[in-house]
């Protein structure tokens, strides 16, 4: 399983923009949101493996969002994405070469 850091670091970055953003009211629009998305994506973080890997399809979607309110961590939550699906074609390859 790829290394969960990316995705600590990219909820912290995303609380941190987030708390910024909300300094004014015009940042708040895009504040809350990242605030929120980080609240989600440090769920992820927290997942088992297993769990992470029947959800995927929806870190891909707040990857996609995040990366709209705060540009480095959505990156960094999307490198995580792509890690995992590297990861998943490996097993399935590996799964089809033994048959």
């Amino acid at each position: 399983m790829p290394n969960r850091n990316i995705l600590k670091v990219s909820y912290i970055i995303g609380y941190i923009f987030g708390i910024f953003a909300c300094l004014t009211i015009f940042g708040a629009l895009i504040g809350i949101p990242g605030i929120l998305i980080s609240v989600y994506i440090q769920k992820f973080y927290n997942m088992k493996d297993n769990e992470i890997e029947k959800n995927k399809e929806r870190l891909f979607y707040l990857s996609i969002l995040f990366a709209l309110v705060s540009p480095i961590s959505g990156v960094l939550a999307l490198v995580y994405y792509i890690q995992l699906e590297r990861y998943t074609i490996n097993i399935l390859n590996k799964k089809h070469t033994n048959k």
